[in-house]
């Protein structure tokens, strides 16, 4: 029988020693949960592999549980069953405020409706997750399920409950004037992820414009592909649906890709220790941007196995680095989501360093604890104007060389609060990391890879617990 999951208050780091070992890198937490949500497509069985242990996955398992999916994990082979032979509840609770991502079940759901007829509603719990800045706007989201459904949408707000919710009502046939192209003004997974899960209710073409460039979109692609939805182009030229779908998709046994985020984090986890570590299962192509940063600034060190599914990283004599300039991109440029990771990389750096982030600029919080830590940074937020005449933010910040310290902080975020555990695991002497939760999201058997790889690692007592799904 699978333990429950334990989500502690806080986590005890006593740092200093380089680490050493070897990190067998999980399936992608950006891919994951996209992935369970296409099982909503058809009522055969789905078989997900490499399928991380973390607490979106048994969370979003849960819900869809409580729709009436059979869910069933072994989170020692990795390996996910979904089958969801009917859907018997036309309303996602308030679990969903529990992380952002809970959208991909409007379309996927609304898209099974228009064919089987279970329903003609559905009402959701407005989704939570990670905050940068204040409330992430849904928005676009709800402008997808207009532009691929022609559906009404409403906010209900009831009476003795903390949560909104939305309601989305599916007209009896789908408009014939919507617009068949849908686009946001700038790239986003999430938007392409929910659009992808949602032209499979859709009986005409539809095209996606600006899709996001990311490995995640591929696997989904690939995965409703070989469910046999009708999808032609890619990410990279525009993707299309050619609207031929008239009935739910076939089953799949399908692998997650490796997670390029999490080999990235345990990468500079060993730069920043000065340790040696074997990093396995890792795909080199999904993983050039923040690789091909790290050979710019080690001339040795950094060697490829031969098959190219191992990299190993020798960084217990590295020479001195020079900060360096980090434009955030769209893949395959460097990762929003990285930017915090390599923020205290850049502050061991001689010389000081710039990170600039348009992607969400509102992603800041975490400099104030690692100032705590001893990080010497300022930051300002500008109003860019473009040649469209688009204003977007940019987040602006100055990093410069700092020298840590032992310390106590709390966790703001995903890769804000793996960013803190990487400074306490780096400098000597005893640390504590609040409200550690949020790093449980993404990064899979934690507390067993730091100790592992050499850092003494601690788990309070109190805390919470998310039970175990069924097993397999």
């Amino acid at each position: 029988m699978t333990d429950n999951f334990f989500i502690p208050e806080q986590l005890t780091v006593r740092g200093g020693n380089p680490v050493q070992g070897t990190i067998k890198i999980s399936g992608a937490k950006n891919s994951i949960l996209g992935l369970m949500c296409a099982s909503l497509l058809t009522d055969e069985v789905v078989t997900l592999r490499n399928v991380p242990n973390i607490t979106d996955v048994l969370e979003l398992g849960h819900i869809m549980r409580d729709i009436g999916v059979d869910v069933r994990f072994n989170p020692k082979d990795r390996i996910l069953r979904l089958h969801a032979a009917k859907i018997i509840k036309n309303e996602i609770s308030h679990k969903a405020a529990n992380f952002r991502a809970s959208y991909y079940l409007w379309g996927s759901l609304l898209a099974r409706f228009r064919r089987t007829k279970e329903f003609d509603n559905l009402k959701v719990c407005m989704p939570g997750g990670c905050s940068f800045g204040g409330k992430r706007p849904t928005d676009f989201h709800e402008e997808l399920i207009k532009t691929v459904f022609g559906a009404d949408i409403s906010v209900e707000t009831r009476e003795n409950e903390k949560y909104s919710y939305l309601s989305f009502r599916l007209p009896q046939t789908e408009p014939e004037d919507l617009c068949p192209i849908y686009t946001t003004f700038k790239s986003s997974h999430g938007a392409t992820f929910h659009w992808l899960l949602s032209v499979a209710g859709s009986d005409n073409i539809k095209m996606m414009y600006n899709s996001s460039l990311e490995p995640e979109v591929s696997n989904l692609i690939d995965m409703l592909q070989k469910m046999g939805l009708g999808l032609t182009g890619s990410e990279r030229t525009g993707i299309i649906y050619d609207g031929t779908n008239r009935n739910l998709l076939k089953g799949v046994d399908f692998e997650v890709i490796p997670d390029r985020l999490e080999a990235a984090t345990y990468a500079l986890l060993a730069l920043m220790t000065k340790g040696e570590l074997q990093i396995e299962g890792i795909n080199f192509e999904h993983c050039s941007p923040w690789l091909g940063q790290l050979t710019r600034m080690f001339d040795k060190g950094i060697y490829f196995s031969p098959d190219l599914t191992k990299l190993n990283l020798d960084f217990r004599n590295h020479n001195s680095y020079n900060g360096f300039i980090m434009q955030v991109t769209p893949f395959p440029g460097f990762e929003t989501d990285l930017q915090q990771i390599w923020t205290p990389v850049m502050a061991l750096a001689q010389t000081p360093s710039i990170i600039s982030d348009l992607i969400w600029p509102g992603r800041s919080a975490h400099l104030a604890e690692m100032a705590k830590f001893g990080l010497n940074s300022d930051f300002h937020q500008f109003d860019i104007v473009s040649g469209q005449q688009a204003t977007v933010k940019n987040l602006f910040i100055n990093i410069h060389p700092s020298a840590f310290n032992a310390a106590q902080a709390s966790g703001t975020d995903l890769r804000g609060t793996m960013a803190l555990l990487l400074i306490a695991a780096a400098i000597n002497g005893t640390s504590k990391i609040d409200n550690p939760s949020f790093a449980l999201r993404g990064y899979p058997n934690l507390l067993e890879n730091f100790f592992n790889l050499g850092i003494e690692i601690e788990a309070s007592s109190a805390g919470n617990s998310i039970p175990a799904l069924p097993e397999i």
